[in-house]
């Protein structure tokens, strides 16, 4: 059986700490608290929902879900990215004051925000089976073969969870030396918004596009969410592994840059 050596059970506890520590910061004095998880999303896929649906035709039985599924899914990875590039530099004094894995002031930030992520995805889960067993009155085996395609949400999360911590790494090493890095990822986070199909379905873009969306590994998530949970078919299967080879140069590149910057953290922030 495989046990863990005491270096790795320290390494796992003290990044636990870190997140629990993350988690209950988050909504500390908010008086709504976890709420806030339901709300922003909410309030975004209403205002949204509201203007977009009237200026592009996308053709979707339920767009409101549509958008919500794709917003629950960008708000984790953008989120946990724009925190995540200034986090070594808003954590300098305890980067200075004590020697601890610095990765886990950034896998902490983003295992929170899967926190919030998951939660929020287990109740929208929770409505789309409802909203199928009574508004459709679906039969016992067509709800079986639903549920048995929200169960592609796990393996999806994995990836997410791969390409956001990979990405995180990657930004986050850059800008303890170079500031400007911060100020870039802010810069492009909305324009990657309206780069991956959120408010709208690839079908409505011109095919010689379609090499520039392949390059965005959210791309193919969002989509994978979207047939996970609506059923809606991915553009192709080729979009899905060029999307899968971006995430995995990602995380190399993330890993490689942080390896190789982290021991000169203390003399940059």
């Amino acid at each position: 059986m495989f046990k863990l050596t005491q270096k790795q059970q320290h390494w796992l506890d003290f990044l636990r700490a870190m997140t629990l520590k993350e988690i209950k910061a988050r909504y500390k004095h908010a008086v709504l608290g976890f709420l806030w998880m339901l709300i922003v999303p909410l309030s975004q896929m209403a205002v949204m929902g509201f203007v977009f649906q009237f200026f592009i035709p996308v053709h979707v039985d339920n767009y409101f879900l549509f958008l919500f599924a794709g917003l629950l899914a960008w708000n984790f990875f953008s989120y946990s990215v724009n925190k995540s590039t200034s986090a070594f530099v808003h954590e300098r004094s305890l980067i200075k004051k004590a020697k601890f894995p610095r990765e886990t002031i950034i896998l902490s930030i983003v295992l929170s925000n899967l926190f919030h992520f998951v939660v929020s995805m287990g109740l929208l889960l929770i409505l789309l089976i409802g909203d199928k067993v009574i508004l459709e009155s679906y039969s016992l085996i067509e709800l079986v073969a639903y549920i048995g395609r929200m169960l592609w949400v796990g393996p999806l999360l994995v990836w997410i969870l791969l390409l956001t911590s990979g990405l995180s790494l990657l930004t986050s090493s850059l800008n303890v030396k170079y500031r400007d890095v911060n100020f870039l990822v802010q810069a492009v986070m909305p324009l990657w918004f309206y780069g991956t199909p959120i408010v709208y379905t690839l079908d409505l873009l011109p095919r010689f596009l379609f090499p520039i969306f392949y390059l965005n590994p959210m791309t193919a998530i969002t989509q994978g969410f979207h047939f996970a949970l609506m059923g809606i078919p991915i553009t192709s299967i080729d979009l899905t592994l060029v999307s899968l080879i971006m995430t995995m140069i990602l995380v190399g590149m993330g890993w490689w840059v942080f390896k190789k910057e982290s021991p000169y953290f203390d003399d940059w922030v």
